[in-house]
């Protein structure tokens, strides 16, 4: 199934459920409404923001489709931004002193702007008898914008933002966009040139202009296109927009309403369809027997995305999931592994989206992909317990674990490889080590990103999951070489500039070239350790034994590679993660190692 079919299906469960717009409709932010009397007299603004954050913020309401404008001017019906509505927009005032402040005035266009809301709807309204729109052409023929310092409410708040009108009667005020009379204009026209449907396949009016998707991250805060014909490029046969790729009015609205709703920002996280990974936008959703098996499905789901921070609850998620994937019973109809899932990468390109992969399957095969992707991860030790969400791998490749480092395109082809089972990213390897090998650091989570890269590429691979001491792998055995070299360096003194710092990169690259040279300075640190009265001693006996037994697994370490591929390198890193931890998983061994009496002894047998 297409995306658009997929999102067309989805629209008519919304619908159904309420949960989506209705035709002429889309659900936007807004912020202030500006409430009339009877006679369109102004009475206040009324503050519709939420004030559940740190600072007030616009809330979801209902209210007319949206138009597309990008550098025109096109007002929207019964709502739009301040300087539409009411003709005033944020200005910068500086005094005489030099100092700038911000007041409610007008821009270079602003009258425009506000001149074209007035017109369009005193020619909408032309002759209707209904009472609430009365009121709002009687406003519009009457309001001048220096009225504006003269309202009552928040009205530095109010500039810029989305306003509503509110009509107040002996009922109360309520929305005028809501009245019966009002949603009589909003009907989609439909007027059209008619040809058949791709994705309905029904013969209907063409949509010319597809609609805006707003929420991807990264992409114009006014939306972007998914689909759009908006240069000669992409036309062919002399027709023009929408007549390229004919998709009828109302499927168009009915996938973009569908999307749009997708990508809201939920108040609770486990309504959330949606999740960021890296540059990827990620929303997905189900088709099941009923409203409320798919909304169980699409929070249990949220959650194998985005694991839970409690062990319990990410351990008990992790089991109903293995549960399905291995097919053994579940809790409820609502995990059903026939179940059909749709999962969607969309990413920001200029004022289009691109799509980064598009998954319909079964959750079942889902389910099956996902536990491969826990199983494939699994390193001892470990700081997390359970399961582990696929975007907090993406911060071990980026400068400083910021998101805006991340290299772009990777979230979206790591998603399709644990959605589809397929071999993870070489790029996502690519990128760890070369963080790695420029900070130096091996944790947890990078060597797990080595382990399960190379094992997937490969599986005869077979990197460990924990410390292998039989392991005669040479490149495992270099990283666990390096790592008590690094042991022995440490427990010996603190220095500013560390073995790591200066020779990580070269030994997990050049070894033939690099490890001679470590192993001269290691006898100097073992001499000196041996000799000490302190616990330096226990930490240079601990040393000092994996050494020798390391360079046993390596045949005396007499004829090392002179480079090694970027596999070969993810087993050094793993290598030296597994031998590094070891080293301080009991560090009473290393006390217990010190108070051996007889140091000549200890030293015999070190030799």
């Amino acid at each position: 199934m297409t995306i658009l079919s997929a999102l067309t299906r989805l629209y008519d469960r919304m619908e159904a459920d309420g949960t989506a717009a209705p035709p002429g409709f889309s659900t936007e932010k807004i912020s202030f409404s500006l409430v009339i009397d009877a006679d369109g007299r102004p009475i206040r603004l009324a503050d519709k923001r939420s004030m559940l954050g740190k600072k007030p913020a616009p809330v979801p309401i209902r209210v007319p489709a949206a138009v597309k404008r990008a550098s025109g001017i096109k007002p929207n019906l019964f709502w739009d931004k301040s300087a539409y509505v009411l003709g005033i927009t944020m200005v910068e005032v500086v005094g005489e002193d030099g100092a700038t402040t911000l007041t409610a005035g007008q821009a270079k266009r602003t009258a425009d702007e506000h001149a074209a809301f007035v017109a369009a709807h005193l020619e909408l309204l032309a002759g209707t008898n209904d009472p609430g729109l009365l009121a709002l052409a009687a406003f519009l023929q009457n309001w001048q914008p220096e009225m504006y310092n003269d309202l009552h409410g928040d009205i530095l708040g109010a500039l810029d933002q989305n306003l509503v009108f509110e009509f107040e009667d002996q009922t109360g005020p309520h929305f005028i966009h809501d009245r019966r009379a009002a949603q009589h204009f909003l009907r989609p026209a439909g007027d059209g040139p008619e040809a058949m449907c791709l994705v309905t396949g029904e013969h209907s009016p063409v949509a010319r202009l597809h609609p805006s998707i707003k929420g991807v991250m990264g992409a114009q805060s006014s939306g972007a296109s998914l689909v759009s014909f908006n240069s000669d490029a992409y036309e062919s046969l002399g027709k023009t927009q929408g007549a390229n790729a004919p998709v009828s009015e109302h499927a168009a609205f009915a996938y973009g309403t569908a999307l749009n709703t997708l990508l809201e920002r939920k108040s609770d996280r486990a309504l959330e369809r949606k999740l960021r990974i890296g540059d990827t936008t990620v929303v997905f959703w189900v088709e099941a027997e009923s409203g409320e098996q798919a909304d169980q499905l699409e929070a249990f789901m949220g959650q194998a995305f985005n694991p839970p921070d409690e062990a319990a609850l990410a351990n008990q998620l992790a089991a109903a999931l293995r549960n399905v994937a291995e097919g053994r019973a579940t809790d409820g109809p609502a995990l059903a592994a026939e179940t059909q899932v749709y999962i969607l990468g969309l990413a920001p390109n200029a004022a289009r989206l691109s799509v980064r992969f598009w998954y319909p399957g079964q959750f079942g095969d889902f389910a099956r992909h996902v536990v491969q992707f826990w199983d494939d991860l699994q390193i001892e030790p470990a700081r997390w317990r359970g399961p582990i969400a696929p975007w907090a791998l993406l911060y071990e490749t980026a400068l400083q674990g910021k998101a805006e480092n991340i290299p772009p395109l990777l979230g979206g082809t790591l998603m399709r490889a644990v959605l589809t089972g397929q071999p993870l990213p070489r790029t996502l390897l690519t990128a760890v080590i070369g963080r790695i090998r420029a900070d130096g650091v091996i944790n947890d989570r990078r060597a797990a990103i080595c382990k399960a890269v190379v094992n997937r590429l490969d599986p005869k691979e077979n990197i460990p999951v924990s410390l292998d001491p039989e392991s005669r792998n040479q490149a495992y055995c270099l990283g666990r070489l390096f790592a008590s070299y690094t042991y022995a360096e440490h427990s010996y003194a603190k220095r500013s500039a560390t073995l790591r710092d200066k020779y990580l990169a070269g030994a997990s690259s050049n070894p033939g070239r690099v490890f001679p040279l470590l192993m001269r300075g290691y006898e100097h640190n073992r001499s000196a350790l041996l000799k000490a009265n302190d616990q330096r001693r226990g930490g240079g006996v601990k040393a000092d034994k994996a050494v020798s037994a390391i360079v046993e697994m390596l045949d005396g370490a007499s004829d090392l590679p002179g480079a090694l591929s970027m596999d070969e390198q993810a087993k050094f890193f793993v290598g030296f993660y597994h031998q590094w931890t070891a080293f301080f998983e009991k560090p009473e061994a290393a006390a217990e190692a010190a108070a051996e009496d007889n140091a000549d002894d200890d030293a015999e047998e070190i030799q």
